[in-house]
């Protein structure tokens, strides 16, 4: 695999700085609107830094896992480096970036979207990658819906050219826009024929990632767009990884989905995609996506799903909110469940039936298992390199 050229990069990051011109701008007693976790630029380093040996072991396996029943921990911490990584930007250089990029001054938008995301390239490159953005519309309300987000993702190149790999992250929730998006969460059936398998999945993170996005005057759909700019950056030995945490787990979740639905067409036929592992991911489908995903994933197919629980995290509990609405919406996950303990990692079963939704006080006292950190401390407690 060819490292990327400059030229390339610079083209796809001019057609991200010219997307920017329909993002919306927050009040300015709401900046910093997206906040990431507290130190964890620094943290993520750190880990790194600390592991070198799972950094090697994931890159030499190409964050691929041997079956279903074997995760591979190696990448799962990988994966959770690189979600980590998403909630890395900085408000203000995109707030900057936006305004230049409604003025037509996509060259100034360009210079503060290097700005706003040179944290993510920290972490990237001490990843050795190159991250290349594919879908920004965090900032802005697919057609129909008020104050929603869409998927924000982007995707981890590896520089080494001799066991090429490409890791597809998805940024999870870090503003009242993405809440939003999760507490939208009634079953839709997507008005696209064919989409995620026809299956009724949960609003908002549906019409986030497959939604239409005002684009100058045109219309943009982010799971198209993400497609287009991988393809452009795609060389044809790098192994294709998706991962997301919280919000980011259930846009990956439905992105996977999409791509095994789609994979003997083109441009999707020609990735060299593998495993998923979603972390901290609330439920996004009902039972026949589920299916649809879980029969493409089966032992032998080299495709395999990693869905990664901490301890007593409430947000894989839901939707639905409340135990009394689990016979009416009867949403479940995708298959290959694990968890995350403080004594090491387990098989936990695959719905249905659904977890029960954590009361409220529980969901107050044990948000602190849903944080990045704690999924990283209990993650040391598995069998890695």
């Amino acid at each position: 695999m060819a490292r990327l050229s400059g030229e390339l990069v610079r083209s796809i990051k001019l057609a991200h700085a010219r997307q920017l011109a329909g993002q919306e701008i927050p009040p300015a007693q709401h900046i910093p609107e997206e906040v990431p976790p507290p130190d964890m630029l620094k943290s993520a380093i750190d880990w790194i830094k600390a592991n070198p040996g799972a950094l090697k072991a994931a890159q030499n396996t190409q964050c691929t896992s041997e079956s279903p029943d074997k995760p591979n921990w190696d990448a799962v911490f990988f994966s959770l480096m690189e979600s980590s990584a998403m909630y890395l930007r900085k408000v203000g250089e995109m707030v900057k970036a936006i305004l230049a990029a409604r003025e037509g001054d996509f060259e100034l938008a360009l210079e503060h979207l290097e700005l706003a995301q040179e944290d993510i390239n920290t972490v990237a490159k001490a990843l050795e990658c190159t991250f290349v953005q594919l879908c920004d519309f965090s900032k802005q309300s697919p057609e129909g819906t008020w104050m929603h987000s869409g998927a924000f993702c982007g995707v981890f190149i590896s520089n080494d050219t001799s066991k090429p790999y490409m890791g597809v992250a998805f940024k999870g929730s870090n503003s009242t826009r993405d809440l939003v998006t999760d507490l939208d969460w009634s079953p839709i059936a997507p008005p696209t024929p064919g989409v995620v398998f026809d299956a009724k999945v949960h609003r908002g993170f549906y019409l986030g990632l497959f939604g239409k996005f005002k684009v100058g005057d045109d219309f943009e759909i982010p799971f198209d767009l993400l497609v287009k700019q991988l393809d452009l950056s795609y060389d044809d030995h790098a192994r294709v990884h998706f991962t997301g945490h919280s919000l980011g787990g259930a846009f990956c979740t439905l992105a996977y989905g999409e791509f095994l639905r789609r994979q003997h067409e083109q441009p999707i036929k020609q990735f060299n995609f593998g495993d998923m592992y979603s972390l901290a991911a609330p439920r996004v489908c009902l039972e026949p996506f589920a299916d649809q995903v879980n029969t493409r994933t089966k032992p032998g197919g080299g495709k395999y799903l990693f869905r990664v629980v901490n301890r007593n995290d409430p947000v894989p509990t839901v939707p639905p909110r409340t135990a009394n609405q689990v016979v009416d919406f009867p949403f479940i996950h995708v298959g290959g469940a694990w968890e995350l303990t403080g004594t090491g990692p387990g098989k936990m079963h695959d719905e249905p039936p659904p977890m029960t939704p954590q009361p409220v006080a529980k969901v107050i006292w044990n948000i602190k298992d849903h944080m990045t950190s704690d999924y990283y401390a209990n993650w040391q407690k598995t069998q890695h390199s």
